[in-house]
């Protein structure tokens, strides 16, 4: 079987460890002979991954909300040349919006959440239109990605050529406790529940025998998680950093956590194992906008995390969003006060984008946005109930402006006043 993986174009690319996963998985699982190829679209011709294509007996595309029409222009080409071939979609936008996935006639069956044991079943022959993934318990069970088939080599170079460092992502669990307005954590890996939905992480030993094997690959300068909230356990986290002081391994790396699951200690541990920068959603400096958000955190308690991580020396970057539904020029003036207060060593801030799969998500309401030339950072349509959209894009610039020493690479890009072709 022929069997072709395709990630869309988009400006911004970091490896997809999805499908890294899915390929190393079907290679173990799959009793017949499987020939698996990958392209990634920002580097991969268009024209190219038509022709490498078009012989395939299975090609799956894995989408995001602004990368989909893409994916949908990719896959009506091929079903022109080869109507036989079988499209598979999957990720965050068929798995939050499947009804409207499945309009598409170029679109022959769509997985909804966690994919591994899901394509198994397709490469096996199932041909519901809609099959939902399910989740994979044990973490450890999983082998690791096959970053030879997604050529991860591709990202770490250019990851270097940006940033004159040379680094790539692991995934240490699956699952989020927190259900944010903004968020669609939750179409891919469910709605958390302790007992039937629970955090999902994989044991020290078996990630850093990855993060190990994989950074004397590929020479890596440094490792990021992408786990939307790393510290899900302060224990865990400290079992982490244990094991990789043990192993004498010091290589650097970056993690996103939420302020909420923190305490001092953890972060002494993070400074012994060479933990480098904390990413932290702050969103806002307004109480009453943060108690809306459903985050789950106080301006106190980032105000600690912050001073816990500086004590230790990591860094800190902290992303900002305005545009939650009830905010007013009063709480993003409470946000600007807030981050002065708080001094990122990294600044960041977006306005709200109501994707599919978030609590701001409405069809009809947004049903002639072109989704392929939006995002959290580029958005021409979002309002609150105070606030037009321009005042919103007033309100970024001045922030950007403000914290220009600071920012952030996506926010560079618009406070230099660049386009971002897509």
């Amino acid at each position: 079987m022929k069997v072709t993986l395709v990630q869309p174009k988009y400006f911004n690319i970091w490896e997809s460890i999805a499908f890294g996963y899915l390929g190393s998985y079907v290679k173990r699982y799959y009793k017949g002979k499987l020939d698996i190829n990958y392209f990634q679209a920002f580097f991969d011709d268009e024209k190219n991954i038509i022709e490498e294509s078009i012989n395939s007996d299975i090609v799956a595309f894995s989408c995001t909300t602004p990368t989909f029409s893409h994916a949908l222009g990719l896959a009506r080409s091929l079903k022109r040349e080869n109507s036989k071939i079988h499209i598979v979609f999957g990720g965050w936008h068929v798995s939050a919006v499947p009804e409207e996935a499945l309009e598409h006639p170029e679109i022959d069956q769509i997985v909804i959440g966690e994919g591994e044991e899901s394509f198994l079943d397709i490469l096996n022959g199932n041909r519901n239109r809609v099959l939902r993934g399910r989740a994979v318990s044990d973490l450890d069970y999983l082998p690791f990605p096959d970053r030879e088939l997604i050529r991860n080599h591709r990202e770490i170079d250019l990851c270097y050529q940006i940033a004159k460092e040379r680094i790539t992502s692991f995934q240490s669990n699956r699952g989020c406790p927190f259900r944010c307005v903004f968020c669609a954590e939750r179409v891919i890996t469910g709605k958390f529940h302790r007992k039937d939905n629970p955090i999902r992480s994989r044991s020290p030993n078996n990630l850093l025998d990855e993060v190990v094997s994989v950074s004397e690959r590929y020479k890596l300068d440094k490792f990021k998680f992408v786990d939307s909230t790393w510290n899900v356990s302060t224990e865990r986290v400290i079992s982490f950093c244990r094991e990789k002081i043990s192993r004498g391994f010091d290589l650097p790396f970056e993690c996103n956590i939420h302020a909420a699951l923190t305490n001092q200690e953890m972060f002494e541990w993070m400074a012994r194992a060479n933990c480098h920068q904390i990413n932290v959603g702050v969103e806002s400096g307004s109480p009453a906008i943060m108690a809306k958000n459903r985050k789950g955190i106080s301006c106190d308690k980032v105000e600690k995390v912050f001073k816990w991580a500086r004590g230790v020396g990591i860094e800190r970057r902290a992303f900002f969003q305005i545009g939650m539904i009830d905010e007013t020029d009063e709480d993003i003036e409470m946000t600007e006060e807030f981050a002065e207060r708080i001094q990122p060593d990294v600044f960041g801030v977006t306005i709200t984008c109501p994707y599919p799969g978030t609590d701001y998500y409405d069809r009809e309401k947004f049903a002639d946005v072109n989704w392929a030339k939006t995002d959290e950072y580029i958005n021409g349509f979002w309002s609150t109930k105070y606030l037009t959209n321009q005042e919103l894009k007033n309100w970024q610039q001045r922030l950007c402006n403000r914290f220009k020493d600071k920012m952030a690479w996506h926010n560079k890009l618009l406070i230099n006043e660049e386009t971002i072709e897509v």
